[in-house]
């Protein structure tokens, strides 16, 4: 003989499933938002997409990891406001950073009648950095670049081409790594 009780055990069944469902895709949910609201936190993007991450080496020792995030594309391109997330894995003295900024500059564009006033600029950015310390540098248009060690602002340069003459150093197919660097834009 049936179990009368049947149908609404079923029922049940079926409701607790779907209230586990519902549950999970809130739970899915809250994850991704998360994930897309600590990269638009990390990068000042407000729809950051990562177009590409490296780790840059010496010798084989990994000096820092690098992230490079598009608004809202998944391709590179100069006329997008764009950040590059730079997390070390050893520490740097804001004399290193600034000596090795100015070595590249010069090395990609040879000498420049407004180069020392840009260095100058990028030099208020840099602050010393230990192992796990990560500078952002945010740029929402090309004669700007922001830079944030570890969320907090450090500054603001302004110059004609900023964006394309800093982030050159990374992202140049003349780079000290272009391998690295077409990887980096998403190549």
């Amino acid at each position: 003989m049936p179990d009368p009780r049947q149908p609404r055990v079923t029922k049940i069944r079926r409701m607790r499933h779907r209230s586990v469902m519902a549950a999970f895709a809130l739970g899915l949910a809250v994850i991704l938002s998360s994930f897309s609201s600590t990269a638009t936190a990390e990068t000042g993007l407000r729809s950051p997409i990562k177009l590409g991450e490296v780790t840059f080496r010496w010798f084989g020792l990994p000096l820092y990891d690098a992230s490079l995030f598009a608004e809202g594309q998944n391709r590179f391109d100069w006329q997008t406001p764009m950040a590059l997330k730079l997390s070390y894995r050893r520490g740097f003295t804001r004399a290193q950073l600034t000596k090795a900024t100015a070595a590249e500059l010069t090395r990609l564009e040879g000498p420049r009648a407004d180069q020392e006033r840009l260095i100058a600029k990028l030099e208020t950015c840099f602050r010393d950095v230990a192992a796990g310390d990560s500078f952002v540098a945010t740029t929402q248009d090309p004669n700007q670049v922001a830079l944030y060690l570890n969320g907090r602002r450090t500054c603001d340069v302004r110059h004609a081409e900023a964006r394309k003459r800093f982030l050159n150093i990374w992202l140049s197919p003349n780079s000290r790594s272009a391998r690295l660097s077409s990887r980096l834009r998403g190549n």
